[in-house]
C-alpha cells in the first residue's frame, strides 16, 4: 500500500477536522519554504487558506501520511486544490526532512479586497495551531496573512473578537 505525505496548513491541522474526512494521524511539525499563507475568498462565499509562491516566504505546518484511500478522500475534500510537491523542512531544527505533498489553488485569485476572514473558520485554523503548542501558534500568526496583506500578528491586536484561543 502506497504512503503519500501530506502538508496540511490551513483546517488539517486540526484533528477534529481532518477526523470529518480520514481516521486520526500522527503529525510531524514542519516548515514549507517558498511560499506565503493567506486567507482568501471564494466566490463571495466561504474562506480558505491558500497560497501564493514567494521567494522570501515561509510559513509552519504539519506532515502526515495518508494511503490511497485516504489520499481519494482528502482530494475530494480540497477539491478546489491541485497537489503540488515540495520540500519540508523539520520545525525545530529546520533540516530537510523529505519531499510531500500541499494544496494549492492557482486559479482563485486572491481577493485582497477582502478584510475579515471568516471567524469560525479563521479561529478553528488558528486554535489548532496554537493546540500544536505555543511556539508552533505563535509562528502560525507570524507566518500567515489576511487577503489584504496583513500578518495575523498585527491583524489580531485590532480585531479582538477573533482572538478565542
Amino acid at each position: 500500500m502506497n504512503k503519500y505525505p501530506i502538508v496540511g496548513y490551513g483546517s488539517l491541522l486540526s484533528h477534529s477536522s481532518l477526523r470529518e474526512t480520514i481516521k486520526d494521524k500522527r503529525f510531524q511539525k514542519i516548515l514549507v519554504k517558498g511560499y506565503k499563507r493567506i486567507f482568501n475568498l471564494i466566490d463571495g462565499k466561504t474562506d480558505i487558506l491558500n497560497l501564493e509562491k514567494s521567494k522570501t516566504d515561509h510559513f509552519n505546518a504539519i506532515l502526515f501520511y495518508v494511503n490511497d484511500e485516504e489520499l481519494k478522500k482528502l482530494k475530494l475534500r480540497e477539491d478546489e486544490y491541485n497537489l503540488e510537491k515540495v520540500d519540508v523542512f523539520d520545525f525545530t531544527t529546520k533540516e530537510k526532512i523529505s519531499e510531500a505533498y500541499i494544496s494549492i489553488d492557482y486559479i482563485i485569485d486572491i481577493d485582497s479586497g477582502k478584510k475579515q476572514p471568516n471567524k469560525e473558520y479563521f479561529t478553528l485554523c488558528r486554535s489548532a495551531a496554537y493546540e500544536l503548542g505555543n511556539d508552533f501558534g505563535k509562528y502560525w500568526d507570524e507566518t500567515t496573512y489576511t487577503s489584504s496583506n496583513e500578518k495575523i500578528t498585527n491583524w489580531i491586536k485590532k480585531n479582538k473578537e477573533y482572538d478565542k484561543l
